[in-house]
């Protein structure tokens, strides 16, 4: 699960640090008000611990160049230290209430003027203040073994983010790179950065159906547009993926500027009713059946309508996720050791086969 480090865009308002000595004070208290509480409620029904995934959106306005945590800015370079001690101490909060931090990006969106809370980073400055402040801090309070991940951003420059920022210094820092999905496929690029860093693990951190693009009144295009996504991700390399949000109230939000969005989960607060979504069925394919430290496999497909996938779990299980987004009824034949098998994918239709052999 990925979670804000401070305010974002789905807080009820921007975070006020006017008090310079204890802003990282304010932002635990308002994530144990609001988002520890859920994490509890989460983490007492999953049979598996979760893993948590942290994300700064914008550090304290007196810390940026711009004077304010929306609009973009930079991190002035004064504040290196303060700014990753804040960090360092943000984790630690999350930890003490026993919620593990597996890994973490440097900045959401480094790329990124918001009207909501967003912070600019150059390649230069995200591995200058990787170097110089926030593995040095990491690593003074015991932190050196999260997971670290740079850029977090849409996917069209990765490639050209991990030539800029990886060195022989970064590089045994950098576990691997995250994405979004905002601007389009760009597997290419994964490709790219897969031959040129083949130990950098590729992760997309965020995900959602944004109701600028998608009509919230029929979220079925969006849903499957996010499964093209994840299976274009899955065959091209990524090992992880992050929706965002897990559950949103029933306009979309709470959002403090109005970026409403979709999510698996609505909540209708009058009704005090949850209303599971399409995509949180769409999402079931991928995260159930995929198990983690499945392999992806070799196929072939004989028609470009048909988008699929296929892992190898654990246990020895195939799984194929098959997705059909026309309104035609499509064969397939599967042959897998010799023996075959034929099924026909629905009209705008997700499918996984399990097959399981001796």
């Amino acid at each position: 699960m990925r979670v804000p480090v401070d305010s974002c865009d789905f807080s009820l308002e921007t975070y006020d640090s006017l008090v310079e000595k204890e802003p990282v004070k304010v932002a635990v208290q308002r994530a144990g008000k609001y988002i520890f509480p859920m994490l509890k409620d989460i983490f007492a029904v999953c049979e598996e611990q979760p893993e948590i995934m942290v994300s700064p959106w914008s550090p304290p306005e007196y810390m940026k160049t711009n004077g304010q945590r929306q609009r973009g800015g930079h991190l002035k370079r004064e504040y290196y230290p303060d700014w990753a001690e804040y960090i360092c101490q943000y984790i630690l909060a999350l930890q003490a209430e026993g919620f593990p931090v597996k890994r973490m990006s440097i900045q959401n969106e480094a790329n990124a003027v918001q009207k909501w809370d967003s912070c600019l980073y150059s390649a230069e400055e995200e591995r200058e203040f990787l170097k110089t402040a926030l593995y040095p801090a990491l690593k003074k309070h015991g932190l050196d073994k999260i997971e670290i991940y740079i850029w977090d951003h849409n996917k069209e420059r990765l490639y050209e983010r991990a030539v800029e920022t990886i060195d022989s210094e970064t590089e045994k820092m950098i576990t691997g790179m995250a994405f979004h999905w905002y601007s389009g496929d760009h597997f290419e690029e994964m490709e790219l950065v897969r031959k040129r860093f083949p130990g950098l693990k590729l992760i997309l951190s965020e995900s959602c159906l944004e109701y600028c693009k998608f009509r919230s009144d029929d979220v079925t295009e969006g849903a499957f547009s996010l499964l093209h996504e994840l299976i274009g991700d899955l065959n091209h390399g990524m090992s992880m993926f992050h929706d965002w949000n897990l559950c949103l109230d029933e306009e979309g939000g709470p959002n403090y500027v109005g970026n409403y969005c979709h999510a698996p989960c609505l909540f209708h607060k009058g009704k005090k009713r949850l209303l599971p979504q399409p995509t949180l069925d769409c999402f079931y394919h991928i995260s159930h059946y995929l198990r983690p430290g499945s392999v992806r496999i070799a196929h072939s497909v004989y028609t470009d309508k048909i988008e699929s996938v296929a892992y190898k779990n654990t246990d020895g299980s195939i799984i194929l996720v098959l997705l059909n987004r026309t309104e035609k009824q499509l064969p397939v034949n599967l042959r897998l050791h010799g023996q075959t098998g034929t099924l026909n994918v629905l009209p705008q239709s997700v499918t996984t086969c399990t097959i399981e052999y001796e």
